[in-house]
């Protein structure tokens, strides 16, 4: 591996930079998640048309129209819960832009919510991956596409900051409306991977924990994360998801996932759905996210998450576990 010229990732080879980034080119058909269509009932499309497709959002007894909710207060509408009683998702995606002559130089990635068509698109955050010298990953996170070279500390809205290594654990930090010590700044979310051994297909299990947003802001003491919360047994407050574990197919030895809409369209590693179980135990999935092409990723979200949460979650499976 090339030697770190400095502290962050705009200074990475090429080789740096795939092994950060990406790690669907080191694996074979065997190690990856195959979307396959998911065909609901008639009633599941006709409840997914009124509620996906035409972007509402529908709140105790006034409607919301997503696309100017968005418009008008972004900053709000990213840190909302969606409502419990909007069962369809919201459907948007994430692009990823590398820049540099090894397209390694700076990567930024871009949340966007779908719209009917390409032009129906609306922006709505943007992150910079930062490597620390003690080769940690770092996401800020802004909501001004014109400045995102030049996100930090300082100027974010929020940080996904990987908290080892090995890119098995992040916490989401709301660096708004908390002090500017970081040890006290509000974490909103924690992803923690299972530990992926080295030549495994099996995929990779995961569990994200979620801080109630809109009740309390969750100040822990220096040096504490809401994932020592949850390893004591402490965190009752916390709301827990967990990935839906993918059907093994016999015939072509590989592992599927039925997703919404035809929505993920190539095999990756990344790929992946959050569930959570509900009072009889049955599976509530909450969240989509997957390859659509090289640089496109669909992310489709509802309740219990915000667009900020679930744009965390996502740029966690940017980090090559299987190399590390």
């Amino acid at each position: 591996m090339a030697k770190l010229e400095s502290p962050t990732t705009e200074n990475l080879t090429n080789q740096d930079h795939h092994d950060i980034d990406d790690d669907d080119d080191q694996l074979n058909s065997s190690d990856k998640i195959v979307p396959t269509i998911d065909e609901p009932t008639t009633s599941e499309t006709t409840q997914l048309s009124n509620d996906s497709s035409k972007a509402m959002i529908n709140s105790s007894n006034t409607n919301y129209d997503l696309q100017n909710l968005i418009r008008n207060d972004v900053k709000k509408y990213i840190n909302t819960t969606i409502p419990q009683d909007h069962s369809g998702f919201i459907q948007c995606h994430i692009k990823r832009e590398r820049e540099g002559i090894t397209k390694g130089f700076s990567t930024t990635f871009t949340l966007y919510a779908d719209g009917q068509n390409e032009n129906d698109k609306v922006f709505l955050l943007i992150a910079r991956r930062h490597l620390t010298i003690g080769r940690h990953l770092e996401y800020f996170i802004g909501t001004n596409a014109e400045t995102a070279k030049h996100l930090n500390d300082e100027n974010s809205i929020a940080k996904l900051r990987g908290i080892n290594i090995s890119g098995t654990e992040y916490i989401l930090y709301d660096h708004q409306n908390t002090p500017s010590n970081e040890q006290n700044k509000q974490q909103s979310a924690a992803i923690l991977y299972d530990e992926h051994i080295f030549g495994s297909i099996e995929p990779r299990k995961l569990i994200i924990l979620l801080a109630d947003t809109e009740k309390h802001i969750r100040l822990l003491k220096e040096g504490e994360t809401i994932i020592n919360e949850y390893r004591a047994g402490r965190a009752t407050d916390l709301i827990e998801l967990k990935n839906k574990t993918p059907t093994y197919d016999e015939e072509s030895k590989t592992y599927r996932l039925n997703f919404n809409q035809n929505r993920v369209r190539q095999p990756s590693h990344k790929n992946f759905q959050l569930i959570r179980l509900t009072g009889d135990q049955s599976e509530y999935v909450v969240m989509e996210f997957g390859r659509i092409d090289d640089n496109n990723f669909a992310l489709d979200y509802r309740h219990p998450l915000t667009a900020i949460q679930a744009f965390g979650i996502a740029l966690s499976a940017f980090h090559n576990r299987f190399l590390a």
